[in-house]
Protein backbone atom coordinates (compact mmCIF):
# COMPACT_ATOMS: atom_id res chain seq x y z
CA UNK A 1 0.00 0.00 0.00
CA UNK A 2 0.89 3.44 -1.02
CA UNK A 3 2.57 5.56 2.22
CA UNK A 4 0.48 8.21 1.44
CA UNK A 5 -2.90 6.63 1.23
CA UNK A 6 -1.75 4.56 4.24
CA UNK A 7 -1.27 7.92 6.11
CA UNK A 8 -4.31 9.60 4.65
CA UNK A 9 -6.23 6.24 6.13
CA UNK A 10 -4.56 6.67 9.54
CA UNK A 11 -6.04 10.06 9.51
CA UNK A 12 -9.41 9.35 8.26
CA UNK A 13 -9.85 6.71 10.63
CA UNK A 14 -8.29 9.16 13.77
CA UNK A 15 -10.67 11.62 12.71
CA UNK A 16 -14.21 9.14 12.79
CA UNK A 17 -12.60 7.66 16.36
CA UNK A 18 -12.79 11.12 17.83
CA UNK A 19 -15.65 11.75 16.54
CA UNK A 20 -17.49 8.90 17.55
CA UNK A 21 -16.03 9.23 21.05
CA UNK A 22 -17.35 13.02 21.44
CA UNK A 23 -20.81 11.95 20.33
CA UNK A 24 -20.96 9.06 22.58
CA UNK A 25 -19.87 11.29 25.42
CA UNK A 26 -22.83 13.69 24.23
CA UNK A 27 -25.13 10.82 24.03
CA UNK A 28 -24.51 9.36 27.16
CA UNK A 29 -27.33 10.40 29.83
CA UNK A 30 -28.69 9.27 33.30
CA UNK A 31 -31.88 7.55 33.03
CA UNK A 32 -33.39 8.54 36.63
CA UNK A 33 -32.73 12.55 36.09
CA UNK A 34 -32.09 12.95 32.39
CA UNK A 35 -29.34 14.58 33.23
CA UNK A 36 -26.39 14.37 30.22
CA UNK A 37 -22.81 13.97 30.63
CA UNK A 38 -22.38 17.07 28.31
CA UNK A 39 -24.54 19.27 31.10
CA UNK A 40 -22.78 17.69 33.48
CA UNK A 41 -19.00 18.54 32.48
CA UNK A 42 -20.31 21.76 32.32
CA UNK A 43 -21.68 22.39 35.80
CA UNK A 44 -19.47 19.91 37.40
CA UNK A 45 -22.55 18.92 39.52
CA UNK A 46 -24.56 15.49 39.46
CA UNK A 47 -28.65 14.97 39.30
CA UNK A 48 -29.17 12.18 41.51
CA UNK A 49 -27.13 9.68 43.07
CA UNK A 50 -27.54 7.81 39.77
CA UNK A 51 -25.90 10.02 38.19
CA UNK A 52 -22.78 8.09 39.93
CA UNK A 53 -23.65 5.14 37.87
CA UNK A 54 -24.46 6.42 34.76
CA UNK A 55 -20.80 8.46 34.48
CA UNK A 56 -18.42 6.05 36.39
CA UNK A 57 -15.98 5.74 33.72
CA UNK A 58 -16.10 9.81 33.33
CA UNK A 59 -15.77 10.23 37.17
CA UNK A 60 -13.40 7.66 37.40
CA UNK A 61 -11.30 9.19 35.09
CA UNK A 62 -11.82 12.41 36.40
CA UNK A 63 -10.30 11.89 40.23
CA UNK A 64 -7.33 9.71 38.69
CA UNK A 65 -5.96 12.60 36.60
CA UNK A 66 -6.94 15.08 39.65
CA UNK A 67 -6.15 12.92 42.94
CA UNK A 68 -3.61 9.99 41.24
CA UNK A 69 -6.76 7.38 42.61
CA UNK A 70 -10.40 6.94 42.21
CA UNK A 71 -10.75 5.31 45.42
CA UNK A 72 -10.83 7.59 48.81
CA UNK A 73 -8.77 6.17 51.75
CA UNK A 74 -9.96 8.81 54.16
CA UNK A 75 -7.84 10.23 57.00
CA UNK A 76 -6.87 8.20 60.40
CA UNK A 77 -7.05 9.80 63.56
CA UNK A 78 -3.72 9.82 65.46
CA UNK A 79 -4.59 8.00 68.28
CA UNK A 80 -5.84 5.24 65.70
CA UNK A 81 -3.08 5.44 63.67
CA UNK A 82 -1.03 1.81 65.44
CA UNK A 83 -4.19 -0.06 65.13
CA UNK A 84 -5.08 1.00 61.78
CA UNK A 85 -1.00 0.38 60.71
CA UNK A 86 -1.06 -3.28 62.51
CA UNK A 87 -4.71 -3.77 61.11
CA UNK A 88 -3.17 -2.99 57.55
CA UNK A 89 0.01 -5.35 58.42
CA UNK A 90 -2.50 -8.12 59.09
CA UNK A 91 -4.70 -7.70 55.96
CA UNK A 92 -2.02 -8.01 53.88
CA UNK A 93 -0.70 -10.82 55.64
CA UNK A 94 -3.79 -12.43 55.16
CA UNK A 95 -3.86 -11.76 51.54
CA UNK A 96 -0.44 -12.74 50.94
CA UNK A 97 -1.58 -16.20 52.23
CA UNK A 98 -4.24 -16.49 49.85
CA UNK A 99 -1.96 -15.88 47.15
CA UNK A 100 0.78 -18.17 48.34
CA UNK A 101 -1.55 -21.03 48.32
CA UNK A 102 -3.43 -20.09 44.41
CA UNK A 103 0.32 -19.72 43.68
CA UNK A 104 0.87 -23.17 44.94
CA UNK A 105 -2.34 -25.02 43.67
CA UNK A 106 -1.32 -23.90 40.04
CA UNK A 107 2.21 -24.56 40.41
CA UNK A 108 3.68 -20.75 40.12
CA UNK A 109 7.00 -21.52 42.14
CA UNK A 110 8.61 -18.32 41.65
CA UNK A 111 5.59 -16.35 42.68
CA UNK A 112 5.02 -18.60 45.36
CA UNK A 113 8.72 -17.93 46.91
CA UNK A 114 7.62 -14.32 46.63
CA UNK A 115 4.54 -14.58 48.86
CA UNK A 116 6.42 -16.67 51.20
CA UNK A 117 9.32 -14.05 51.65
CA UNK A 118 6.49 -11.36 52.24
CA UNK A 119 4.62 -13.46 54.66
CA UNK A 120 7.42 -14.14 57.11
CA UNK A 121 8.83 -10.47 56.80
CA UNK A 122 5.19 -9.39 57.53
CA UNK A 123 5.07 -11.64 60.56
CA UNK A 124 8.48 -10.55 61.89
CA UNK A 125 7.41 -6.91 61.49
CA UNK A 126 3.98 -7.67 63.53
CA UNK A 127 6.05 -9.21 66.19
CA UNK A 128 8.30 -6.64 66.60
CA UNK A 129 5.68 -3.89 66.67
CA UNK A 130 3.85 -5.83 68.81
CA UNK A 131 6.49 -6.47 71.39
CA UNK A 132 7.91 -2.95 71.25
CA UNK A 133 4.41 -1.62 72.13
CA UNK A 134 3.47 -4.11 74.05
CA UNK A 135 -0.11 -4.94 72.69
CA UNK A 136 -1.92 -7.86 71.05
CA UNK A 137 -4.04 -6.94 68.37
CA UNK A 138 -5.52 -10.26 68.34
Amino acid sequence: MDHHLKSFLQYVFEVVEGVEQHQSDNDQFCHACGLTYSEFKKTGKLGCASCYDAFRGHISRALKNIHGNSEYKGRIPAAEGKKYEFMMMRRELTENKQLLRKAVEAEEFEDAAKYRDTISALTQKIRLEEEANDIDFD
